[in-house]
């Protein structure tokens, strides 16, 4: 409690400026992050959560070579600018405003589990409504991608729904689900999607003329889609999913082989724990089960285009489970994962960056 009541200190010399913060996680770890503060009276809180990646509070993940492409920095302004506290944090095992060599903490990597990154944005939504924190009477998430995963492990404890959740291309479907689809489903949804005409079969110049805006661009070459003989066939395409299911089977065995506790991907670049990776194919719990218990409100958006996570995939995992009227799905046709105009980076179009302030601020009128 007392680490609480120092952090909140730390920075409110100028009330409507950032405010930086230490709060600690239930095994002890500190999460670093800032408070974008509004200009007058806040009216509420939005905790910003990130999705897979050594993420520090601004997630730098754009290509526009602009200070957009910190697409949680750029949000907080925003929701700032709207009257709210935006709470944006590093990553367990990420420092911020360091050397590129420094940001990761390989100490940090063992405890870089699943059940941790849950528990961290626990500690932060406990944080953000203490009287020793924020105060916050009225929270609203923001989760991105696996960010969603991370908040359905909250929404299954005890603790409070919030005012809202919004969501960008956030999953419904299991853990299990979401990485067999991108490693064996992913290719043939993205060859059938090339299939201009509608014949069933994909031509080369078909390829050539829409591999790009398909789920599989994500890998930047559209050589392992060009047939020899000119044309994909029905036949052909199915045998992709078949062949892709097998290497599947490989790649889940070969991430359960490893200790929980090694760093994933390896030593020389830890990220997460294996744990964490293992996960991914063992973890068949249904989010939208989770967060229909918790019964918060849910507004998520999906990009056509994106790489990651289908719209279509998480209407299917939510349809006879979540709420009725419990979430609103919003669809933006030519937007991606980071719901700009590349498959799965941003920076998000401004026109819906500011419709997601907009929302989170409805949520907290004040």
């Amino acid at each position: 409690m007392l680490s609480w009541v120092l952090a909140a200190v730390v920075g409110l010399q100028d009330p409507s400026g950032p405010q930086t913060f230490a709060v600690p996680s239930v095994d002890g770890y500190v999460l670093n992050g800032q408070v974008d503060r509004p200009a007058g009276p806040s009216r509420g809180a939005v905790i910003l959560v990130a999705g897979t990646g050594a993420f520090d509070r601004d997630v730098r993940f754009g290509t526009s070579g602009t200070p957009r492409d910190l697409i949680f920095a750029d949000l907080g302004q925003r929701f700032a600018a709207r009257g709210l506290s935006a709470v944006r944090y590093d990553r367990r095992g990420v420092r911020h405003n360091v050397p590129p060599t420094e940001v990761i903490d390989p100490a940090a990597t063992t405890s870089v589990t699943a059940e941790n990154l849950s528990r961290d944005v626990g500690a932060l939504y406990d944080w953000t409504r203490s009287p020793e924190g924020l105060g916050a009477q009225c929270v609203v998430f923001f989760v991105h991608s696996e960010g969603g995963v991370h908040l359905a492990g909250v929404a299954r404890t005890d603790a409070p729904p919030p005012a809202l959740i919004i969501g960008m291309g956030a999953p419904l479907e299991s853990k299990t689900a979401a990485v067999r689809w991108q490693l064996s489903g992913r290719d043939a949804e993205s060859l059938r999607l090339m299939d201009a005409d509608g014949d069933g079969s994909v031509t080369n110049a078909e390829v050539e003329a829409n591999w790009m805006r398909t789920p599989s661009a994500v890998f930047g070459t559209m050589v392992p889609f060009i047939q020899p003989d000119g044309v994909w066939t029905p036949e052909d395409i199915a045998m992709v999913e078949t062949v892709q299911a097998g290497l599947y089977d490989q790649t889940k065995a070969a991430a359960l082989a490893p200790p929980d506790e090694a760093p994933y991907p390896n030593a020389q670049a830890p990220a997460f724990s294996q744990g964490w990776w293992k996960t991914w194919f063992t973890d068949d719990r249904p989010l939208a089960q989770a967060y229909a218990a918790w019964g918060a409100p849910m507004i998520l958006h999906y990009g056509e285009i994106d790489s990651q996570v289908r719209e279509a995939r998480q209407r299917a995992a939510g349809e006879g489970v979540m709420n009725p009227g419990q979430v609103t799905f919003v669809s933006h046709a030519g937007r991606g994962h980071t719901l700009g105009e590349g498959v799965i980076m941003g920076p998000i179009d401004e026109a819906i960056a500011d419709r997601i302030a907009d929302e989170a601020a409805a949520a907290c009128p004040g």
